[in-house]
């Protein structure tokens, strides 16, 4: 027998089909509802032609704006507990899901008309996962395999909309369906490697529409994700006059066989620190001694379990390259760029090189006759000391703000990531510098560190170097294809040192 929701539940239930369908009244000096015009034109289509011609800059405004408006609705629900708030609770619901409505009748409108369409998943009662093999992995993956062929080099845009309505409470309910809305992402990553995407997560409730009394299979039906897919138009790519063909955003591509590119110096930022390097363009910015916290706190979204919290302390201070190394200054050392994204210029950061071509690039950087100082990688912990610069929230700017909705203003000022990259790489110093004037610290490019992957512990440390062998090196940072929660200023990845990911470069250290 299908667990039933509690009274809780079921008095929160009765408040949503009041929310829903009673009316309500507007104050004269209340904002009304955006009409389907004025949601074209916030996004910047003016003219109305949403409907299989969106940019992918559009669309994922849409996506987003859809993701804000439908997820503030139910965190209000959540929260209504004030008698004397509940006229002004149920006309903030109302007004948001009135607008999230009108949203994703053009989003289905435009999955229809593309041929894109939806799949709608089904859990068993309470459980928020369903097993690799079984007949909803198999639904998804067909359903993701279509996806991929039909793109024709088009970015995906996903909408996950997560329904729960058992067996908890209110609240229980709707943080059910927001890890119900989150599940299908690690199958999309998994089997859309080759395929730009972008993931946004709704979450709500079933227990208005779930029946009280009825059939146990009748009731699973709103067990469920709803997963709607839709093109957008992808921007044309520049044309290059001489280098190799401009490739797809794959970001663990190997890429094409190797050219040498013509560029040999960077316009790149000019130095924000108190040193210049031996490259063109390469400056050092001055990261003072001190204590700080490492890892994230309990209670920051995104988090990941291997980010304990604790305190580190640098008891020296080093100079941090203000950029990411760049594929001109990398060519003027190395003579080659193995970068996969040459198209994107000598102001790009260089990428795919792997722990050990950086070693070669260090040890050649070191011996160089006008160098002044020693070279090196940052350990995993002066990396994010020299990236939070003083700050203990998710970036170095603040906190992070729209974990589901994966357009986040904070990270938009600070670095590029899926919500604002257009899924390429983008040329170094663009965006604002962090407090110890660093650039491109949050995205981009995932960044080398010097260290083997380690448990933290929760003891204070000095100068820590992480262990002296192991499987795995540390990079950091989040790039150009990662979504927000990746480009914490706490968040680790671990990958073999012979990675030569086109998503993966560095900058440097430099002692004197």
């Amino acid at each position: 027998m299908t667990p039933r929701p509690r009274p809780q539940a079921k008095v929160a239930a009765l408040l949503l089909l009041m929310i829903l369908w009673a009316p309500v009244c507007l104050r004269a000096d209340a904002p009304l509802p955006l009409s389907e015009q004025e949601i074209l034109e916030a996004v910047g289509m003016p003219e109305g032609t949403f409907l299989g011609h969106a940019s992918e800059e559009q669309a994922r405004k849409l996506a987003a704006l859809l993701c804000n408006h439908h997820n503030s609705a139910m965190e209000h629900l959540a929260d209504i507990k004030d008698a004397q708030k509940i006229p002004e609770t149920k006309r903030l619901i109302r007004e948001n899901l009135i607008v999230a409505e009108r949203i994703l009748n053009l989003m289905e409108k435009t999955a229809t008309r593309q041929g894109t369409g939806e799949l709608t998943l089904f859990y068993d009662t309470g459980a928020d996962t369903f097993a690799e093999d079984s007949l909803q992995h198999r639904r998804l993956v067909r359903f993701l395999d279509f996806l991929a062929r039909e793109s024709k080099g088009r970015p995906l845009l996903f909408i996950s909309i997560g329904s729960a309505s058992a067996p908890g409470t209110e609240k229980e309910n709707l943080a059910l369906s927001a890890r119900r809305a989150h599940f299908p992402r690690r199958f999309i990553e998994h089997y859309l490697v080759n395929t730009p995407h972008g993931f946004y997560e709704i979450y709500g409730t079933g227990e208005a529409a779930s029946p009280e009394n009825g059939p146990d299979e009748r009731h699973r039906r709103h067990q469920h994700t709803r997963l709607i897919a839709f093109y957008a138009k992808k921007a044309p790519q520049p044309v290059v006059a001489t280098g190799p063909k401009a490739q797809p955003d794959i970001p663990d591509a190997q890429g094409p066989a190797e050219v040498p590119s013509e560029a040999k110096a960077s316009r790149g930022p000019e130095p924000a620190g108190q040193h210049t390097g031996p490259l063109p363009g390469m400056g050092f910015a001055w990261i003072p001694p001190g204590t700080f916290t490492m890892g994230s706190p309990r209670n920051e979204p995104g988090r990941d379990s291997d980010e304990t919290p604790h305190q580190v302390t640098l008891s020296r201070g080093y100079y941090m390259q203000v950029t990411e190394v760049t594929q001109g200054q990398w060519d003027t050392l190395m003579e080659t760029n193995p970068s996969y994204y040459k198209e994107c210029g000598a102001d790009c950061p260089v990428n795919r090189v792997c722990w050990t071509d950086v070693m070669e690039f260090v040890r050649r950087l070191n011996a160089m006759e006008d160098a002044e100082g020693f070279f090196r990688l940052p350990t995993e912990a002066e990396w994010e000391y020299a990236c939070r610069a003083g700050s203990q929230e998710a970036f170095s700017n603040g906190p992070l703000l729209e974990l589901a909705c994966a357009y986040d203003t904070n990270l938009d000022r600070m670095g590029w990531y899926i919500g604002n990259s257009n899924t390429r790489l983008q040329e170094v110093g663009q965006k604002a510098k962090n407090s110890w004037g660093l650039y491109d610290m949050h995205g981009n490019i995932w960044e080398w560190c010097l260290d083997w992957e380690g448990p933290y512990g929760d003891q204070p440390r000095t100068d820590p170097s992480g262990p002296p062998t192991g499987d795995f090196k540390i990079i950091r940072g989040g790039s150009w294809s990662s979504d927000d929660r990746d480009c914490r200023s706490a968040n680790r990845l671990f990958v073999t040192e012979c990675n030569r990911n086109a998503g993966i470069g560095f900058r440097l250290v430099m002692e004197k």
